[in-house]
């Protein structure tokens, strides 16, 4: 059901397509009932002007939103995805090591093998190859019920003992240091943040990857916010599927699995962070996320069409860094969407979500079930991008 051009208030009409020599089109009203019909000829101009209807007839699909599944969905997020190899071509770090540990994480998700087993099989090949950085730092276990790595198993290898617990918490307090408004720092608060995008409403203007730019003050070639598009049928029956790919914030992350840093971890109240002063841009965490959403700051910036582009940056994080430099993170690191924690700590809302034109974003409290997104998450109409991935996101999609 789909309103056309000069629909009268209150009226829709069914523009699925009709044989040529149909005489009558059938009107029904916002609640799907039937209040007449009217010469079909009518209504054949007006049709032409608008984008071809699906012609699912499952009755949960509306007018120009493309009966695609979720495999083809979740084979969009895969073309975005970067070639492991050609990725880590231009590092210092292994490439064999990495796509090696990049593929395991993502078994991690899905729970083909622990955290234990993990780093008992890379702790030596890790610590060889990152020395120090590996380490000094805790262990990047992922803490979500049994893929955790265990106090016995940490102790045996060459990392520090502790947990992703403890990194979260002592980058809460730096970066509490600064803010000084939210009890425990960043990330620290009783929320578990999620989004909730309505595909129906997404009407591909792409106002959130321009929002989001804007506010994050990202450089050429990174992109928190994108919205992947595919077309369907020739013209003049032509429909067009609009997916937005934010960062899933995954509860069961292979970015925070692979780090041997632990410059990647989970906060608590769901977000993915990124400790930019951890970071030593290996670029694992890259080629391991199933849904191409981490992007390298390769140090470029919009100069050439913007005078002093790089003279503000967003505190991402809470942490105000200043001008962008050479050499200065996050110059050198990776950059990914943190649906805009330095907003969510003022008490706003993500940029993407504020600017969306169609209101197909909604953000808000996961885990309270009075909750806008609560409710929506637990719909029918819900789903998550590569369910089988096992990384469980906090970003839902309606159907």
């Amino acid at each position: 059901m789909g309103c056309l051009p000069g629909e009268p208030p209150g009226q829709t009409v069914l523009v699925s397509p009709f044989p040529p020599d149909s005489a009558y089109i059938h009107v029904y009203d916002l609640q799907d009932q039937p209040v007449g019909t009217e010469p079909a000829a009518r209504r054949r101009d007006d049709q032409r002007r608008v984008v071809a209807m699906s012609t699912a007839d499952d009755g949960d699909t509306l007018p120009g939103i493309p009966n695609v599944g979720k495999a083809d969905l979740d084979a969009m997020v895969e073309n975005e995805r970067p070639d492991p190899r050609e990725e880590l071509a231009d590092v210092e770090a292994d490439t064999d090591l990495g796509v090696s540990m990049a593929e395991d994480a993502q078994r991690v998700a899905r729970g083909e093998l622990s955290g234990d087993e993990y780093w008992e099989k890379y702790d030596e090949a890790a610590a060889a190859e990152f020395g120090e950085a590996y380490r000094e730092t805790p262990n990047p276990a992922v803490d979500a019920g049994d893929q955790t790595v265990s106090t016995e198993t940490a102790e045996s290898l060459s990392c520090a003992v502790g947990s992703m617990d403890t990194v979260s918490a002592e980058s809460a307090q730096i970066d509490g240091e600064g803010g000084g408004e939210s009890d425990g720092g960043i990330g620290a608060g009783d929320e578990k943040w999620g989004m909730v995008i309505d595909l129906q409403k997404c009407v591909g203007c792409d106002s959130c990857t321009v929002a989001c730019k804007s506010e994050n003050r990202t450089p050429p070639g990174v992109s928190y916010n994108v919205v992947m598009e595919e077309e369907h049928g020739e013209f003049p029956n032509v429909t067009r599927t609009n997916v937005p790919r934010p960062c899933m914030q995954c509860d069961n992350p292979p970015c925070v699995q692979v780090c041997p840093v632990s410059a990647t971890y989970k906060m608590d109240d769901g977000v993915v962070n990124i400790d930019y002063d951890r970071c030593i841009g290996c670029r694992y965490c890259n080629i391991a996320c199933p849904y191409g959403a981490r992007y390298f700051d390769f140090g470029e910036n919009y100069d050439d069409e913007v005078d002093e582009a790089g003279e503000i940056t967003s505190p991402e994080y809470g942490v105000d860094r200043g001008p962008r430099e050479e050499g200065k993170s996050p110059i050198g690191n990776i950059r990914k969407c943190s649906f805009c924690t330095h907003r969510l700590e003022r008490g706003e809302e993500p940029a993407c979500v504020e600017t969306c034109v169609g209101d197909a974003r909604n953000m808000g409290d996961l885990e309270n079930p009075d909750s806008d997104v609560a409710r929506m998450a637990d719909s029918s109409r819900a789903f998550q991008l590569k369910e089988d991935e096992g990384t469980d996101p906090n970003v839902y999609y309606l159907k």
